[in-house]
């Protein structure tokens, strides 16, 4: 299944708030970007000035994101949405062109 993951916090529970962005907590914060056995992250984009990120991940369910995304979920607010893969259903139903 494919996951769209909406992560972010703010100034006050920034993890590089104290040592920037070549901190530790930094280092370890942003650990979940690498996946694990379970989940595979497929593509993470942020937008640092607003402590925004989003990530498109695949996993076979939902607890192995959650235990992916725990750490994240305790510095601030995280979404995490199923979603459809459009072109690859087109395709599945003959309607792909190219």
């Amino acid at each position: 299944m494919l996951f769209h993951v909406t992560a972010e916090h703010d100034h006050l529970t920034c993890p590089g708030r104290e040592g920037g962005m070549g901190a530790d907590a930094v280092r370890e914060a942003q650990k979940w970007l690498e996946g694990n056995d379970d989940v595979k992250v497929l593509g993470v984009w942020g937008h640092q000035p607003s402590h925004k990120s989003w990530a498109i991940i695949e996993a076979s369910d939902f607890q192995a994101v959650a235990t992916l995304l725990r750490s994240q979920m305790l510095i601030g607010k995280t979404e995490v949405m199923p979603v459809n893969d459009n072109i690859a259903m087109r395709k599945a139903r003959g309607h792909w062109e190219s």
